[in-house]
C-alpha cells in the first residue's frame, strides 16, 4: 500500500532529502583517496633544544633549532628530522595526510548518518503480513 498519510509522506520525502544530501557531500569528500599523490604521516613543527656543550650558543640562550616530523608509530611518538631542503615538500605531504584523515572522519560520521536515515525510511515503509486466513478483505484469499 505504501505511505498513506500526508504527514507520513511529508517526512518520508524529508528523509529523502537528506539521504541524497549526504551521499552528494560523501561524493566530495572522494578527491583526497583518489590522488596517488604522496603523503607523510604527523605534524611539522620547530624543534628547539639544548645541546649541552658549556661554552655553545645555546648555554646563553640562543637554541638549536630543526623542523621535524612528529608521528605516532605503535603508540609511541617519533621524532624524523627533515632533511634541509626538503621542508616545502614535508609541510604539502603532511598536509595531504591530514587533509585525508579529516575526509575519511566526515566520512564515517556521514555514514552513520546515512545508516539512521535508512532505518527511518526502512520503518516507515515496512508493512507486516496479515493474519493466515485473512487478507486485507478479509475473505482469506491474498492472491493479488
Amino acid at each position: 500500500m505504501g505511505i498513506q498519510s500526508k504527514t507520513a509522506r511529508e517526512n518520508f520525502s524529508r528523509l529523502r532529502k537528506a539521504l541524497l544530501q549526504l551521499l552528494d557531500e560523501m561524493r566530495g569528500l572522494a578527491e583526497p583517496f583518489l590522488s596517488d599523490r604522496p603523503l607523510v604521516k604527523g605534524t611539522v613543527y620547530e624543534l628547539k633544544r639544548k645541546c649541552g656543550k658549556p661554552g655553545c650558543k645555546c648555554a646563553q640562550g640562543q637554541l638549536h633549532t630543526r623542523m621535524v616530523v612528529s608521528a605516532s608509530e605503535r603508540g609511541k611518538t617519533r621524532l624524523q628530522v627533515i632533511p634541509r631542503g626538503f621542508l616545502v615538500d614535508t609541510q604539502q605531504r603532511v598536509r595531504r595526510y591530514q587533509e585525508l584523515r579529516r575526509a575519511r572522519s566526515r566520512v564515517v560520521q556521514i555514514h552513520r548518518q546515512m545508516l539512521k536515515v535508512m532505518d527511518q525510511m526502512e520503518a516507515m515503509r515496512r508493512e507486516e503480513l496479515p493474519s493466515p486466513g485473512k487478507d486485507r478483505n478479509g475473505s482469506g484469499d491474498f492472491r493479488g
